[in-house]
C-alpha cells in the first residue's frame, strides 16, 4: 500500500496515524495550501539515485472534501493513482470531512487505502481524552474533564494541549484534581480572547492582528471569535439603546445578566461608536456567519477582512 488518505479533526491524531505508516522513516511535507497537485505529483514522480522508499505527506488535502475542483487535479491525481511510483508512499491529511461522491475519493477508495475518523461526539470526547490521561498513568474523573471539553472551543488538539500542561503540573502519575484543572485549564486562551475582543472594540488593527495570530497558534476557531465580537457590539447597542431610554442600571444588569461594571465597561466603549456603526459591525458578522457555514466564505480570510473593515 503506498497511497494513503488520512482524515481527522485533530492535528495529533492526524500525526499518530502517519507515524504507523512511516515509522522511522523520514518524510517530506507539502502543504497544499501553498504548494500545487502539480509540484506533489513531479516529487512523487521522481525516482532517488539510491532506489529507497519516499514518503510525502501532503497536508490540507481538502481537495478530497466538499468544495469543487478543477477537472486537471482530478485528472492527474487519477492518472497517478493509476500508475504510481512504487518507491513513493503519498500520505494526504485533511481535517475536513471526506466527500465519498468524489470521483477522486472513490478511485482512491478502490484502490489504496482511506482512515477516516468521523467527528466525534461529546461522549466520544471524552472517552478519548479520559484514555489519554490514563496511557500517562493518571487518573481523572468527569467533572474535569467536562470542564476541559467545555472550555477548549470545541477544538481536540486545545484538549490534549491542556491535559499535557496539566500532567506536565503534576510532574508524576497521579489523580488530577478538578480544583487544579479549573486553575489551569483555559487561562491564558480566555486571557488573549478578552484583549482580542478589547483591541478590536478600540479598533487597534495592528495588536488586533498580532492577537488573532496568537489565538491561530492554539487553533482557535475563527468563527468562535467572530461569535465574540458579535456578543459584544450587541450588548453595546442594547446598553446604548437603554442608557437613551433612561433605563437605571441596576435594571440594565438585570436585564442583561451582567455586572454594574461590565454594564459601565459596554457604555464607554460604545460612546466611541453610532448606533449605525454598531448595526453594521453586527450585519458583516451575521454575513460571515452565513457566507462560512454556506462553503462560501473562507472563515480566516473572512474574519481578517472584517478587521480591516472595523478597526479602520
Amino acid at each position: 500500500m503506498n497511497i494513503y488518505l488520512i482524515s481527522n479533526e485533530s492535528f495529533r491524531l492526524i500525526d499518530k496515524e502517519i507515524s504507523k505508516i512511516v515509522k522511522d522513516n523520514a518524510y517530506e511535507i507539502f502543504n497544499l495550501n501553498k504548494s500545487s497537485i502539480k509540484e506533489v505529483l513531479e516529487e512523487a514522480s521522481y525516482f532517488s539515485l539510491d532506489n529507497n522508499k519516499k514518503y510525502l505527506v501532503i497536508s490540507n488535502a481538502d481537495i478530497f472534501g466538499s468544495d469543487k475542483i478543477d477537472d486537471s487535479i482530478t485528472d492527474s491525481l487519477i492518472n497517478y493513482f493509476n500508475n504510481p511510483n512504487p518507491n513513493t508512499v503519498l500520505i494526504f491529511t485533511t481535517q475536513k470531512p471526506i466527500d465519498s461522491r468524489k470521483k477522486i475519493v472513490k478511485e482512491l477508495k478502490s484502490k489504496y487505502k482511506v482512515i477516516n475518523a468521523p467527528k466525534m461526539d461529546r461522549k466520544q470526547i471524552s472517552e478519548k481524552l479520559t484514555n489519554y490521561v490514563k496511557e500517562n498513568d493518571f487518573d481523572i474523573d468527569y467533572q474535569s474533564v467536562n470542564y476541559i471539553v467545555n472550555n477548549c472551543y470545541n477544538n481536540l488538539d486545545i484538549m490534549f494541549n491542556e491535559l499535557d500542561k496539566i500532567m506536565l503540573y503534576y510532574n508524576f502519575p497521579c489523580r488530577i484534581k478538578y480544583t487544579d484543572v479549573i486553575a489551569i485549564v483555559g487561562a491564558e486562551l480566555d486571557s488573549n480572547n478578552f484583549h482580542f475582543v478589547n483591541a478590536v472594540i478600540d479598533k487597534k488593527l495592528e495588536e488586533s492582528l498580532k492577537l488573532l495570530n496568537s489565538l491561530k497558534i492554539y487553533k482557535v476557531d475563527s468563527t468562535i471569535l467572530a461569535t465574540l465580537l458579535a456578543r459584544e457590539y450587541r450588548l453595546m447597542y442594547y446598553v446604548k439603546k437603554m442608557y437613551q431610554k433612561r433605563i437605571d442600571i441596576y435594571e440594565i444588569c438585570q436585564n442583561l445578566s451582567l455586572a454594574d461594571w461590565q454594564v459601565n465597561k459596554l457604555y464607554n466603549n460604545g460612546l466611541h461608536y453610532s448606533e449605525s456603526e454598531l448595526l453594521k459591525n453586527l450585519v458583516d458578522l451575521c454575513n460571515i456567519d452565513m457566507n462560512i457555514k454556506k462553503g462560501i466564505w473562507d472563515k480566516d480570510i473572512a474574519l481578517y477582512g472584517f478587521l480591516l473593515d472595523a478597526c479602520s
